[in-house]
């Protein structure tokens, strides 16, 4: 807060406010600033002058168990229909919400929308701040999230700022001015100018210390205790204790005491605390003296002491009341809270109550809920406080435990727990059902730690241990073993258990255990070379999931990246960033390898397209720590693969061999009974033959290429197929033997015809565009060419989509067969026609050039077709040598 609470100690915050003011159109505010700089107080001020110009303004405090991304959305949700009730949406009891709730919620508001949450930083987190990238990018015109918090989210501010979409308020903008100080100190006519100054200049401006000066000086002559010289903020709880608190009566002090022992109170809580009738009365009294107390809620129920106040009555207390009698007041708080259906707040109190047992009772009636809606930090909050004797006796806990470890990569504690339930089990003789339920647990920490060898055994246990049962444990086993038979290219199989496992997740509304299903039926898809049916079920999977859950849950954020991947396949560039931008810091976090490999994979590739070397390495630097920190090794395996095929794809040849003598013996898994989506068209075999045949070896790559091509077909692989055939052709075609060349080119091509993978062929570089190029002048000459017209309209599909955004790995001689630009051609572009011949050659599609430059895509392809007819080019891959030739790109 920035002095205090009441109307009539407040400072009109007027210079930031004046400048909120004049952004009421962006998207996102954030007050960002340590604690008792006013972040709270500018944002209530700004909100008060909205709803004077007739906006609706919705209120959200956030607390530590609020970090998940379903329930902050729900959250939101009843804050919005609170702030305006006509606007309400029916939301289950206890359920969680989705991002479409959200966006339902509030469509229909009229004369503008303000949703504040403060204390953002209690639930920052990857999760988090993906669901408010999310957020801001689909928000509707009129609506504004301001974020109240002492920590930057990670959602990209530069960029959003660059864009006129976020205005940020730091600690700077929020120090009290001179002005301001004086202004605040107004009631105390005798204090001098010179000691404002002075005040001014021992705070630095920090509200807070100021406010503390304030209270000081009341009931007394006008003049507070000199501030430490060492500073303010290191001897602020001293401070507080000795010239505020103390100078409070006795029974005061104890209401304080006993009101901040929870996160936030209300008077009837306050009341079942301390015996009293009069909570309203209190709180509003301590409310209107200014100490510390905000309320957190439009109605003013609920209210919140500073962090910073707060924590000093905490110490206060726990130095004059008994253990005993601060274990009892908590006990006391945990009952109110599960009364009135508080149970998340209930069970930490019982836990500082030390009533383990009581906690871990109420704890076990939730569990599955929490695990539905994934709400895996609150599961790892509990179980961190929970003693392991406690929570042995409560089977579902301990599930939901090693559930909520593994997918937080705290191999170490689920594997505790899984070796505990085995003895308990062991020594119990339990039937073998508790054992496939057990077993069932198994199954996400060997998918969270890529244990894929262990995968499917584990699943086919669990699917034996427990026959005939149709629950979720049952449905989870089938989800391993179609990903088993998937990696063993049994697709069939793979098929027909992912349909019998949807139909039980779907039956039981498992959208976690239902994603998995779709994204393992697409890996199917993708690898027979079906990419159109693939991307068609992942873009249903995905508004499936927006509508019923959180689209930045797990399973939702890794439908998203395996779509990621495909729309990048098909060339949709842009749409395929924004959903990587939105759910990579969540993938980061909790999925297991295969999504995560290709989020950081199309990352770096698109990328390299835009012409960003260095940024492509970052991700790849980023997605290798991840491997070495939590030893998934296949991330470390594909990252250094990518590097490769970066040097190798640029002609650098030293470079190229050094990356690939740093990649070390790997599996190839072309080679191996286990083929993974992430790995099929790169890793060891395509990797070391694409290095072969830019080293001159082709005989050597050929040797590769061949018997793995002959593999993949009869695997019925031909994703596969294509990449390791299309490399063949390049080989041959080097080498001058073009007949052999186009044979291979156009077996590919029939591999790929039905459903016209793009990025396969054209991110194999200027070698693969000519092997087109040549290909579609010579196909006349193959008049018995099986599906010819199809393979036809194939190579023009990708002769165009080379033109529309090609790599920017393009040879220096495009112009060698024709006459070079000439330097007046150049000096006939308009400025904005230079700039945009610069972006295209980075890369930029017409629709990220139109974003770009905030044009429409139709102004974009008028100037492109000035600059193609001022420069006598046709194509997007000779305006990328013209840019280079008069150096406007490197």
């Amino acid at each position: 807060m920035a002095a205090a609470t009441s109307s009539n100690n407040l400072v009109l915050r007027k210079h930031q406010l004046d400048r909120l003011k004049n952004h009421t159109g962006v998207r996102l505010i954030v007050v960002q600033a340590p604690a008792g700089f006013g972040k709270t107080t500018l944002l209530r001020q700004y909100c008060a002058w909205r709803e004077a110009q007739g906006a609706t303004v919705a209120w959200l405090h956030l607390e530590a168990h609020y970090s998940d991304p379903s329930r902050f959305l729900r959250l939101l949700c009843e804050a919005v229909a609170a702030a305006c009730p006509d606007c309400a949406i029916s939301l289950p009891e206890s359920s969680s919400a989705s991002m479409q709730d959200f966006l339902r919620s509030v469509q229909t508001v009229k004369n503008g929308l303000v949703v504040v949450v403060d204390n953002f930083e209690q639930a920052a987190h990857a999760g988090m701040e993906a669901v408010i990238a999310q957020l801001v990018r689909v928000m509707p015109k009129g609506v504004q999230l301001c974020i109240g918090t002492r920590v930057i989210p990670s959602i990209n501010l530069p960029r959003l700022q660059l864009r006129e979409q976020a205005v940020v308020v730091n600690v700077e903008g929020l120090r009290f001015r001179a002005n301001e100080t004086a202004e605040f100190f107004r009631e105390f006519r005798d204090v001098s100018d010179e000691e404002v100054d002075r005040y001014q200049t021992a705070t630095d401006g920090w509200p807070a210390a100021l406010q503390c000066i304030r209270l000081s000086m009341r009931g007394r002559t006008g003049r507070a205790r000199p501030l430490p010289t060492s500073g303010v903020t290191p001897d602020l709880i001293d401070f507080l204790a000795t010239d505020v608190f103390e100078n409070l009566s006795a029974d005061f002090q104890r209401v304080l005491l006993e009101a901040c022992m929870p996160e936030r109170i209300c008077p009837e809580l306050l009341e079942h605390i301390s015996d009293r009738t009069d909570g309203e009365a209190c709180l509003h009294e301590i409310e209107h003296l200014g100490l510390f107390l905000t309320p957190v809620d439009l109605d003013r129920r609920w209210f919140r002491f500073h962090t910073v106040f707060r924590q000093v009555l905490l110490t206060r207390l726990r130095r004059e009341m008994s253990e005993t009698e601060v274990l009892s007041h908590h006990d006391r708080i945990a009952g109110w809270y599960a009364a009135h259906g508080f149970s998340e707040e209930a069970i930490i109190h019982y836990i500082e109550a030390d009533n383990e047992e009581a906690a871990a009772r109420l704890l076990n009636k939730i569990i599955n809920r929490l695990v539905t809606e994934e709400r895996l930090d609150l599961i790892v909050r509990y179980a961190d406080r929970l003693s392991p004797e406690t929570i042995q006796n409560y089977e579902a806990i301990l599930n939901a435990a090693v559930i909520a470890y593994g997918f937080r990569r705290d191999f170490a504690k689920a594997n505790r727990i899984i070796v505990m339930r085995r003895a308990i089990l062991e020594r119990e003789n339990a039937p073998k059902e508790a054992w496939g339920v057990h077993n069932y647990t198994r199954i996400f920490t060997n998918a969270a730690q890529d244990r894929v060898a262990e995968i499917g055994a584990t699943g086919d246990k669990v699917i034996e241990q427990l026959e005939g049962s149709e629950g979720l444990e049952y449905a989870v086993a089938l989800n391993a073993r179609a990903y088993w038979l998937y990696l063993h290219s049994r697709f069939e199989e793979a098929r027909e258990t992912v349909a019998r496992a949807r139909a039980l997740h779907d039956e039981a509304h498992n959208l976690f255990g239902l994603s998995y299903c779709e994204w393992i039926n697409a890996n199917v898809l993708a690898a027979q070379g079906r990419n159109e049916d693939a991307l068609k079920a992942l873009k249903q999977a995905y508004v499936h999931n927006e509508e019923c859950a959180t689209a930045s849950v797990t399973a939702g954020s890794v439908i998203a990246a395996c779509l990621a991947e495909t729309l990048y396949e098909k060339n949709c560039i842009a749409e395929a960033e924004t959903l990587l931008n939105d759910h990579l810091p969540l993938l980061e976090q909790q999925a297991i390898v295969e999504p995560l490999a290709l989020a950081f994979l199309t990352m770096a590739r698109i990328a390299v397209l835009r012409g960003e070397e260095r940024e492509a390495e970052e991700v790849l630097d980023r997605m290798m720590y991840l491997g070495h920190r939590y030893n998934l090794r296949r991330l470390v395996t594909y990252a250094k693969a990518e590097l490769v095929r970066q040097a190798t794809l640029a002609g650098d040849l030293d470079k190229a061999r050094s990356r690939f003598a740093g990649l070390g013996q790997v599996d190839a898994e072309g080679e191996d009974e286990l083929i993974f989506h992430a790995g099929e068209t790169e890793a060891q075999t395509v990797t070391e033959a694409r290095l072969l045949i830019l080293s001159g070896r082709h005989a050597d790559a050929r040797a590769l290429l061949q018997p793995a091509a002959r593999k993949a077909r009869a695997q019925r692989r031909m994703r596969r197929f294509m990449k390791l055939n299309l490399l063949l052709a390049i080989s041959l075609n080097v080498e001058g033997q073009v007949s052999s060349a186009r044979r291979a080119l156009i077996e590919a091509l029939q591999a790929g015809a039905p459903d016209q993978f793009i990025r396969l062929v054209l991110d194999e570089g200027p070698q693969a565009v000519r092997l087109l190029q040549e290909a579609r002048q010579a196909l006349p000459k193959f008049p018995d060419l099986p599906q010819k017209d199809r393979v036809s309209a194939y190579l023009d599909r990708l002769l165009s989509e080379a033109g529309e955004f090609a790599p920017v790995l393009m040879p220096q001689d495009e112009f060698a067969d024709d006459a070079e630009p000439s330097v007046p051609l150049l000096e006939e572009l308009t400025d904005r026609e230079r700039e945009i011949l610069r972006l295209v050659s980075n890369g930029f599609s017409n629709k990220a050039l139109a974003d770009r430059l905030s044009l429409s895509t139709n102004t974009v392809k008028w100037h492109l077709r000035n600059i193609f007819e001022k420069l006598q080019i046709s194509n997007r891959m000779q305006a990328v040598s013209v840019a280079r030739h008069f150096g406007l790109i490197d």
